[in-house]
């Protein structure tokens, strides 16, 4: 399912996706894949947010408002803020980033068997990503990852349930 497209990287972890306005909105701390030529980049929505562009309008005359200002027609303008976890190619889980999305790459909803996959490493579990991440993701976004990691990966509840508690006491 597609919820947006790249319109800026700003560094190789982070992006900004706009969200079309008939899309349904995902909530924050949901995984994201965004496709490449070598494989996928896993995200993670970080933040959401909603603008209303008014700085121009009081320079435009009101008849070339429409052409020139199409967002005061239709103002819904909602940006996902993604911050990348790692990649995934042919089976083979990085938990880095080598090479960030392109502008107008899609971001697409990442699903139960690609989250499970992404928490696999050497045929065994792993979230080894989240020391490397934890301080530029805030805890609300983390509680999320880590209660949608234990709906897909249910054998690894005591571990989760012990990272969940980690994360509670040192915010």
């Amino acid at each position: 399912m597609v919820i947006g497209d790249i319109i800026r990287v700003e560094d190789a972890n982070t992006y900004v996706a706009k969200i079309p306005p008939d899309a349904k909105k995902e909530c924050i701390g949901r995984f994201v894949k965004i496709k490449k030529d070598e494989g996928i980049i896993v995200g993670v929505i970080k933040n959401i947010t909603n603008t209303i562009r008014e700085d121009l309008i009081p320079y435009i005359e009101p008849q070339m408002q429409p052409k020139y200002t199409p967002f005061n027609e239709d103002f819904r303008n909602s940006y996902y803020s993604i911050h990348g976890l790692g990649k995934m190619h042919n089976g083979i889980v990085k938990y880095d980033i080598d090479s960030p999305p392109d502008v107008r790459n899609v971001v697409e909803v990442l699903d139960h068997d690609e989250i499970r996959a992404f928490h696999t490493l050497n045929g065994k579990p792993s979230i080894a990503y989240f020391h490397m991440n934890e301080g530029s993701i805030p805890k609300n976004v983390l509680l999320g990852m880590i209660d949608q990691v234990e709906t897909d990966y249910k054998e690894c509840k005591a571990m989760l349930d012990l990272i969940r508690k980690y994360i509670q006491r040192q915010k």
